[in-house]
C-alpha cells in the first residue's frame, strides 16, 4: 500500500515540476491562461536603453537631476493625477500602466511597463519627471514631450497617482486617507 501513495506522490510531484517548468500556456494553451502569444509576456521596464544608460552613467540631466517629488501623498492629489494621467499618458501606457494602451499598439517601440518601472529603486523621481518633461524623441521612441503641456505641479500630481497605483512594491497610502473601521 506504501508504494502505491509513494508512486501517487512522485507522479503528482512530477506534475506540479512539469507545469510550473513549461507555464500555464504551454500545459493548457494560452486560451484558458488569457495570455496574447502576439504580445511580449512582460512589458520592458524601461523601452529605451539609451534613456537607462544615460540615467545609469549620468543621472538625470541637470535641469531635473536630484528633484524629487514635493507633492503630499492626499487623495486629492492622487485623484487630480490620476485625471491628468486619463488624459495623458493612458492611451499609450493604459490604465494600469502595463504599457497595453490602444495607442500604444501601433508605435515601433512599445510604452513602458510603468508600475515595473516604478518598482525599481534604481529609477528616483528626477528619472520620471525628466522622462516625462521631455518625452523620448532623443532616445528613439515615440513618447510626446509634455514640458509645454503640462505644469511642474501636474507632473508631480501623475507621478504621485502612479506611484500609488501601479509601483510593484506597493503604492503610498494616501495622508488623508481614513483608517478602515
Amino acid at each position: 500500500m506504501w508504494k502505491s501513495v509513494l508512486a501517487g506522490i512522485l507522479i503528482a510531484a512530477f506534475a506540479i515540476a512539469a507545469f510550473l517548468a513549461i507555464g500555464c500556456a504551454t500545459f493548457f494553451g494560452p486560451a484558458i491562461c488569457a495570455i496574447d502569444r502576439k504580445k511580449q509576456a512582460f512589458t520592458p521596464t524601461v523601452q529605451s536603453p539609451a534613456r537607462h544608460d544615460l540615467y545609469m552613467r549620468e543621472g538625470a540631466p541637470e535641469p531635473y537631476r536630484d528633484k524629487q517629488n514635493p507633492m503630499e501623498k492626499t487623495i486629492g492629489n492622487i485623484v487630480e493625477g490620476a485625471r491628468l494621467y486619463d488624459l495623458r499618458c493612458a492611451v499609450c501606457h493604459g490604465l494600469m500602466g502595463v504599457g497595453d494602451g490602444q495607442g500604444g499598439a501601433s508605435l515601433a517601440v512599445q510604452p513602458a511597463d510603468l508600475g515595473r518601472s516604478l518598482g525599481q529603486p534604481l529609477y528616483k523621481d528626477d528619472f520620471f519627471y525628466w522622462s516625462i518633461s521631455e518625452g523620448g524623441a532623443p532616445f528613439g521612441t515615440d513618447m510626446p514631450p509634455f514640458k509645454n503641456d503640462l505644469t511642474d505641479r501636474d507632473v508631480w500630481r501623475i507621478l504621485t497617482f502612479m506611484r500609488a497605483s501601479f509601483a510593484e512594491q506597493g503604492g503610498p497610502v494616501a495622508d488623508d486617507a481614513a483608517a478602515p473601521p
